[in-house]
């Protein structure tokens, strides 16, 4: 038994003293656990020991739907003031009560303070909406006597000593339909009924065990109204719903009937069964968790609120999950139908997967074509502009020796040649970069392995790269005690380190200086070009080894984009790696290593810690 609060316990002999029955009642138990004197008087109890020993327990449907009403209401903070009759020992008594919650913190129990009263005013309303309710009510005693009916009632049905089991086509169900009300207090049949014409009609009868309120003994409450008609409209409801499933069958496409309320699954086509895994349950219904359940949940409120608020959406595009779990976008179109008395939607589930993924496939072509007109508009520009240097600088040279051939030395004439020479040296360098990058891509180049000596190659280089640029301070330092000896072929290590130290010069404005570091790591040789230069973003260095891409800082210094490019392919072609270290307005170094050749010598005679 609950325990009540300490202020409580304290107040509870002031109250026993009060003139007003006042009891609490406790939900959950269904019984009362404390009444003062007037409630144990109007109770007709001797004492509360008694009175709990009575059943308090709610057995009609009305009487527990009015208890939920109540914890309904104290939850809002509200109370309840009605009339209610008591059956105390039988008798029936009309009292007032005023209900509420008895504390905030005992939500379980509610207070009722009552009092006796005058009914002849509400008997008298009662009896009024009685009459005017179109539901046939009659109140029978256990011998099935007619104790009251309403008018519509009255006309309608048979009297008699039994008037109850003569409003039945079966007589022999009387006894059946008392036996059942009297086990669980409450019936609901579909019953075939005599009405006073002799006609035959099916109705829905509801059966209440009650107490006669005259007399306090039982009786039997019964409502019942025609269902003919509407059976009628439910038979004809499940020919169409038939109909419906015969044409949705014979769709090529999968179509889903699901309830508007939580999405139940009803039906599904053949079709919708194959493909998304929609199946039939042992008990013929369709299993709810079979559906296609929607990857974002909020999208089926939207196709929900789009619906109610258009009747029909096409084309919706969302992404759903089968039963496997597997995911697929899909398209939906839909509209609202009621089916078997029940709003449903009818949508059909269109699988979009391979149709989107092909889009997006074309959209990637597109974009990769894109780019690569973008890089062969770039390379046609920047090779003009490399070829239009040199070019210009030749038919410098050829213009004034022609024009005044007599002014030039001996010496100023090989000046000049030279000169020459270099920007055509230019020109076919850029030239064979080209053609051996497309060379490399159709592996019409192989290397030609043996033992090759860095340091001369390396030397050779710097040389050659000082005549170009005079002006450009460039080192190479080499350990002393190494053998920088690798299996390579010599032309394409020519090549590589040409390139990156062609670059080196070409992007370190005002020709800072540019070292090479040449040293071996273990069984490898590292060799590392580095300048003070424009630098790289560090963004873009994941791009620098693609086909024609330049850096944001290369703008306005002369270029193709191939260089890197053709580097890289032939570094792995001899087994070696290179990598790049860079920062925008510090310069970078690229380090190529390859692996030390297995036939070493003796230390390179021109190894020093200066170039």
């Amino acid at each position: 038994m609950m325990t009540l609060p300490a202020d409580w316990q304290a107040a509870l002999p002031v109250l026993d003293r009060l003139g007003t029955a006042i009891w609490l009642y406790q939900f959950s138990q269904q019984t009362i656990i404390w009444a003062n004197r007037a409630a144990l008087l109007l109770w007709d109890a001797p004492d509360l020991q008694a009175l709990q020993q009575r059943d308090f327990r709610m057995n009609s449907e009305g009487d527990r739907l009015r208890l939920a009403n109540y914890r309904d209401a104290f939850a809002r903070q509200q109370v309840r003031r009605e009339t209610w009759t008591l059956y105390p020992r039988g008798r029936p008594v009309q009292v007032s009560c005023y209900c509420s919650q008895f504390c905030p913190d005992c939500t379980d129990l509610m207070q009722v303070e009552a009092s006796q009263q005058d009914l002849t005013t509400d008997t008298s309303r009662a009896l009024e909406m009685l009459r005017h309710v179109r539901e046939l009510v009659s109140l029978y005693d256990m011998q099935g006597r007619v104790l009251l009916r309403n008018p519509v009632a009255s006309n309608v049905l048979p009297g008699g000593d039994d008037a109850f089991a003569a409003n039945l086509n079966d007589s022999r169900q009387a006894d059946e339909l008392r036996s059942a009300v009297s086990e669980s207090r409450a019936v609901r049949r579909i019953v075939e009924v005599r009405l006073a014409d002799g006609s035959l009609s099916r109705h829905q009868m509801q059966l209440l065990e009650v107490a006669d309120p005259a007399t306090g003994e039982p009786a039997l409450l019964v409502s019942q109204h025609d269902v003919g008609d509407r059976e009628k409209l439910l038979q004809l409801q499940r020919e169409r719903s038939e109909e419906l499933q015969s044409i949705l069958d014979a769709l090529p496409l999968p179509m889903v009937i699901s309830e508007l309320e939580g999405g139940r699954v009803r039906y599904a086509n053949r079709l919708a069964i194959e493909l998304y895994g929609i199946w039939l349950g042992s008990s013929g219904e369709l299993t709810p968790v079979s559906a296609a359940l929607y990857e974002q949940p909020q999208d089926r409120q939207r196709f929900l609120d789009l619906l109610l608020l258009q009747g029909m959406v096409s084309d919706f595009q969302t992404v759903l999950r089968d039963r496997m779990g597997q995911r697929f976008e899909a398209s939906l179109t839909g509209c609202l139908v009621d089916y078997r008395g029940v709003p449903s939607v009818l949508a059909s589930v269109l699988n979009i997967s391979h149709i989107r993924e092909r889009e997006r496939a074309l959209e990637d072509a597109l974009l990769h074509e894109h780019e690569l007109l973008e890089m062969q508009r770039r390379f046609v520009s920047m090779v003009s502009h490399e070829y239009r240097m040199p070019l210009s600088v030749i038919d410098g040279i050829a213009q004034r020796i022609l024009r005044h051939p007599g002014q030039f030395s001996h010496e100023a004439l090989l000046a000049r040649m030279q000169r020459t020479r270099d920007m055509v040296k230019h020109m076919v360098t850029l030239t064979d970069s080209v053609l051996t990058l497309s060379r490399l891509e159709s592996g019409q180049i192989t290397v030609e392995q043996q033992p090759v000596r860095l340091l001369p190659l390396l030397s050779d280089l710097v040389e050659l790269h000082r005549d170009i640029y005079p002006a450009a301070d460039i080192a190479l330092q080499a350990q002393a005690e190494c053998v920088l000896c690798v299996d390579g072929d010599t032309e394409l290590l020519r090549l590589i380190f040409s390139n990156l130290i062609n670059n080196a010069i070409k992007y370190s404005p005002n020709w800072q200086r540019v070292e090479i570091d040449a040293c071996c790591l273990g069984r490898r040789v590292s060799i590392s070009v580095r300048d003070w230069g424009v630098g790289i973003p560090e963004d873009e260095q994941g791009r620098l080894f693609t086909r024609f891409f330049r850096a944001s800082t290369a703008q306005g210094i002369p270029g193709i984009g191939i260089g890197l490019v053709l580097v890289k392919q032939l570094v792995h072609m001899q087994c070696g790696d290179i990598t790049l270290q860079s920062s925008v307005g510090n310069g970078s170094v690229f380090t190529v290593t390859l692996p030390l050749s297995n036939s070493l010598g003796e230390p390179d005679p021109l190894a020093s810690s200066n170039g």
